[in-house]
């Protein structure tokens, strides 16, 4: 008989907290990358005309957004906002903090694929910014339903402890 426990989420325990998924932003986080964004998006002929003006520029702020950006990372617990290089956690919010998420895209981000995240709380209040995601929604959906297993989870153990008391 095996000693293996049936677990919701491969390699997520209920009682720690697991990395599900880190995302860097692109450089539409950037003012300088939005800008560079909008000139790309209103070449006509920007692969012909825009590479040689947008290649080195771009390549420049991606270094810039590694070495002085964030990164952002959901867990089975929490979104949380970390220096890009250093080990530096800024911000966290507990998942089940998280009201409702909105996707809003800046100008210049459109070139990128790129959107920022707004985590709001149950009063509507910004709690969080995640900017400059590429494919923001994607992010969205896997914050919401690391959320909703959150919630689920809890739910059980709720069940399973006052069961225990009985």
């Amino acid at each position: 008989m095996s000693n293996l426990k049936s677990q919701a989420i491969a390699g997520v325990a209920a009682g720690s907290e697991t990395q599900l998924m880190t995302k860097w932003p692109s450089i539409a986080a950037l003012g300088l990358g939005r800008f560079v964004g909008q000139m790309m998006a209103s070449i006509p002929a920007r692969f012909i005309l825009g590479l040689p003006v947008g290649a080195p520029v771009g390549a420049l702020l991606y270094f810039i957004q590694k070495v002085t950006g964030e990164r952002f990372t959901i867990t089975n617990k929490s979104v949380q906002r970390w220096t890009g290089l250093g080990g530096r956690m800024i911000q966290r919010i507990e998942l089940s903090d998280i009201a409702n998420i909105e996707v809003r895209q800046q100008s210049g981000q459109e070139f990128f694929h790129a959107s920022d995240l707004l985590l709001l709380n149950a009063k509507g209040d910004v709690a969080m910014r995640l900017e400059g995601l590429p494919h923001a929604d994607i992010f969205r959906e896997n914050i919401t339903k690391a959320r909703d297993a959150s919630g689920r989870t809890q739910d059980s153990l709720n069940t399973i402890k006052a069961r225990q008391k009985s």
